[in-house]
Order: structure tokens, then sequence, then C-alpha cells
């Protein structure tokens, strides 16, 4: 699981089951085609995981075949914190039928698939009318054998700078520069990417076309030298 840039101090998810629902499996087992990959509780800032920053959430023997889903759920004490105060995250239905996340993908026999989680965190936490906020995901469910990268860093490296791989309107996958510029966008499927740096402050946005990625590697764009404004 890893996340894109949100405007939080911190994101804890408290993760209490992980499973993955197998094509065909709700009419041959009692479990209704889920098969469970995690069922100890454990919590993850997303805030801790970004650019290409990943942490290992489930691990499991399963049953060869199509999968068309995973399920996260989750627990009553997930929280965001927001300028050093804490306030709860009410997750619908996250603890009972739990999140279902849309995502296809093959598992081969007696062999190894990786699947990446890419959570938006700006996207999927939205303020209530009350002041609080509630969790409304909007996750991304990629194989990593089908997912490349593109990667780079800023000039000068302390403009620091959100970073978003682009097809047409869409913004696929974003990133922020770390503290020597350098940045990675990760689990993007393959694909030709306009790149668009947005620096806070000082500086010009700045948009590279034409960047091709490829599946299991990463595209460099080298150093990206900014325009101050």
């Amino acid at each position: 699981m890893t996340d894109a840039p949100g405007d939080f101090e911190a994101v804890h998810l408290v993760v209490h089951q992980v499973a993955a629902h197998r094509d065909g499996g709700s009419t041959s087992d009692s479990t209704n085609g889920w098969e469970i990959l995690e069922a100890d509780s454990s919590t993850y800032d997303l805030m801790t995981l970004r650019d290409g920053v990943f942490a290992g959430i489930g691990l499991a023997k399963v049953p060869a075949g199509h999968y068309t889903q995973l399920r996260l759920k989750l627990g009553a004490n997930s929280d965001v914190v927001m300028g050093g105060v804490t306030y709860p995250l009410d997750v619908p239905s996250g603890l009972q039928s739990g999140l279902k996340l849309v995502g296809s993908f093959d598992v081969p026999a007696n062999g190894l698939l990786e699947i990446a989680l890419d959570f938006d965190a700006g996207r999927s936490i939205v303020t209530t009318g009350a002041g609080g906020y509630v969790l409304e995901p909007t996750v991304r469910v990629v194989p990593f054998s089908t997912a490349g990268a593109i990667s780079g860093s800023v000039q000068p490296a302390g403009a620091a700078a959100g970073v978003f791989a682009l097809q047409g309107a869409d913004t696929v996958g974003s990133a922020s520069t770390a503290v020597d510029g350098t940045f990675q966008v990760s689990v993007l499927p393959q694909g030709t990417y306009s790149l668009a740096l947005h620096p806070q402050v000082g500086f010009r946005d700045t948009v590279l076309s034409g960047v091709v990625v490829t599946a299991g590697s990463t595209a460099s764009v080298g150093n990206v030298q900014l325009t101050a404004q």
C-alpha cells in the first residue's frame, strides 16, 4: 500500500483484515469467494507511505485464478491529524462489510503476485458539515507486474513541488519532491504521460510531455530546472 500527497500531518488507518475475492468463488465455498490475506490488526500512517515507499499489508497462499476485488476491514480508531489536532476518521461500512476495492488480476499457479494499493488521501478524505472527516476512498488496485514509474529531480532542490502524472485531463498518479528535490511517481499503468510539476512558491509550473512508461521499469526525466516567477 502507498499514498499520493495529501494536506494532512498524519492519516492513521487501522486495518483489521485484508481479503481478495476470487471470481466464481461465491458458488463453490462457504466463504463466498473471499480469501483472507491478513487477519491481524495493524495501523498504517498513509503520510509515511509516499514517493515509492510501500507497506506490506497482507501475504497469503491462495488458490490460483482470476480475482476481481480486494477488501479492507478498518477499525474504529482510524484518525487524521491536522494542525497538531487529532480528529476521528469516520469509515462508513468499513467496520462491517469493509471497503471493497475493484481491480482485476490473475494469480498464477505456484507463482507469486504482488498487488499495489495506490491510496489517494487527498481525494479520499473529505470534511463534513460538522467539521469532522469521513473516508470516501479513491484507491487504485494495480499488479506490480503491469506497472511502471517515473522518477527525476527538480532544481533548485529546495523548491518543494507536487508532481502529477497525467493522461489527457486525468491524474493517474502523483508524488511530492523530497528535501533533495528527488521524486518518484509509482504504480503507473504503461503508457504515455505528461508530467506536471507545481512548485509551492517562487517558481513557475512546468510540464514535460511524452514521458513513456513501460511495465516493470522506471522512466527517468533527469533533472528538471524550474524557472523563477
